[in-house]
């Protein structure tokens, strides 16, 4: 079989990339627009134990998808491939940056918050930061489209 027949480990590492990238665009949407609303359905007395319910077990759906995610970012701003431009890959690497600190400066907190009971601003909060999350990650998911797109036409 032709050496060029198999995946090589850029390949590899972009494909866990946009596996990973669109997969998480798809579940911060989701809970976006169906999850958080019905949060509010859930009341006072039983929402802070539902919020911590809903961390647990959302972290470990997305937690090793997001560190994926960074360590094949990351892999691509090392090791240079033909699937992204190097423009492309540091935008989006500025985006995942600005997804891991709404994550962490944002969202958390408010969760950490909300897990002790329910407050309106930490609400406010946890939804505006998950805005964020939303737009970032669907703008890397466009630029990884359009990335693919130009590789396949070369």
């Amino acid at each position: 079989m032709p050496e060029d027949t198999f995946l090589k480990l850029d390949d590899v590492f972009f494909l866990v990339q946009i596996f990973c990238t669109f997969a998480l665009t798809g579940i911060i949407w989701f809970v976006q627009i169906v999850h958080y609303p019905l949060m509010r359905k859930v009341g006072k007395a039983r929402f802070a134990r539902y919020a911590q319910a809903h961390l647990v077990l959302t972290a470990f759906v997305v937690a090793p998808l997001m560190t994926l995610e960074a360590a094949s970012v990351l892999f691509g701003l090392l090791h240079p491939t033909p699937w992204i431009t190097d423009d492309a890959a540091r935008l989006g690497a500025v985006l995942l940056l600005i997804i891991w600190v709404a994550t962490f400066a944002l969202h958390l907190p408010s969760y950490r918050t909300l897990g002790q009971e329910f407050e309106a601003r930490a609400y406010r909060r946890m939804l505006f930061g998950n805005w964020i999350r939303c737009y970032a990650w669907s703008f890397r998911s466009i630029i990884l489209i359009f990335n693919m797109l130009q590789a396949f036409t070369r």
